[in-house]
């Protein structure tokens, strides 16, 4: 099977199983997925973050949380997190910290969890 025929297989698989496919976000850069997502957690954690969206400082450092999951494993321990939901450490301005809700786990296929495909 040809690679573009394999990848349409796999997004309507997925979509048959109720992801939705992002076309406007298809073929786009990095940093546009990113700010994507950005606006996810700050849809998410909007009550967490007292209606401030997270600055560009704060999501990088969020960005940066990410990179130290060096295997499967690690990620996977991120997103399990404690009681289901998958959290991400932030230092706020002020030296508090706040644990940003990533991922919903015992919310699969419903809730805040949203699954979205992009090529």
């Amino acid at each position: 099977m040809a690679e573009d025929k394999f990848e349409q297989a796999v997004i309507d698989k997925l979509k048959n199983e109720g992801w939705e496919y992002l076309t406007d976000y298809s073929g786009v850069t990095v940093d546009r997925l990113y700010d994507h997502w950005r606006d996810i957690l700050n849809a998410n954690n909007r009550k967490r973050l007292e209606d401030t969206p997270l600055s560009d400082n704060k999501f990088e450092k969020v960005k940066l949380e990410l990179t130290k999951n060096k295997t499967p494993y690690d990620a996977q321990l991120m997103l399990a997190g404690a009681g289901g939901v998958g959290t991400v450490p932030l230092n706020r301005d002020d030296g508090t910290q706040l644990e940003l809700e990533i991922f919903y786990g015992d919310e699969v296929a419903g809730g805040r969890s949203r699954y979205e495909i992009v090529n």
